[in-house]
């Protein structure tokens, strides 16, 4: 008989005398983490068509008022871009010395505000820092416009098709 054996001077048939180690103990089951509960709207019998219709509405007031704040920020914001332009506007009319720490800080941020409207029209100026801002006064009333329309759509997002949207 042949052995086939890849270790020849082993003999067959030879217990091992390493014993194994015992099984490990069952470890119990992790729990899954919770989900976040979504709110739903229980559709049981004991929930009344009344306190589905409370429940939307009080959604509608919250997101109506979400809108609405959203609306009052845009309305701020429009008035102090309109003034800052506004305040831009004199100081150049008027020849404010750019060199002057209020004048540039003021020229410096209308600048990028500005941007896309300096090269509509040439200022005529009379004085190098003297000059009758075209540009300045186009910005203010495509800006104006811009925000205008937005509050519009925003407006008659939260009013009803029954209401006026005023």
């Amino acid at each position: 008989m042949r052995n086939d054996s890849s270790f020849p001077n082993e003999p067959t048939r030879v217990q091992p005398t390493e014993t194994y180690p015992p099984p490990m103990e069952e470890l119990p089951k992790k729990q899954p983490p919770p989900r976040p509960q979504t709110p739903q709207i229980p559709l049981d019998t004991t929930t009344s068509e009344a306190d589905l219709v409370e429940t939307r509405q009080e959604e509608a007031r919250t997101v109506r008022y979400a809108i609405g704040k959203l609306n009052d920020f845009l309305q701020w914001f429009m008035a102090v871009l309109e003034v800052t332009l506004a305040i831009r506007f004199l100081l150049k009319l008027i020849g404010a010395d750019p060199t002057n720490l209020f004048a540039g800080f003021l020229y410096a941020l209308t600048d990028i505000i500005l941007f896309p409207f300096s090269t509509i029209v040439r200022a005529p100026s009379i004085h190098p820092n003297q000059a009758f801002e075209w540009s300045t006064l186009i910005a203010m009333a495509i800006y104006w416009l811009v925000f205008w329309a937005i509050r519009r759509f925003l407006r008659i997002l939260i009013s009803g098709p029954e209401e006026a949207a005023s």
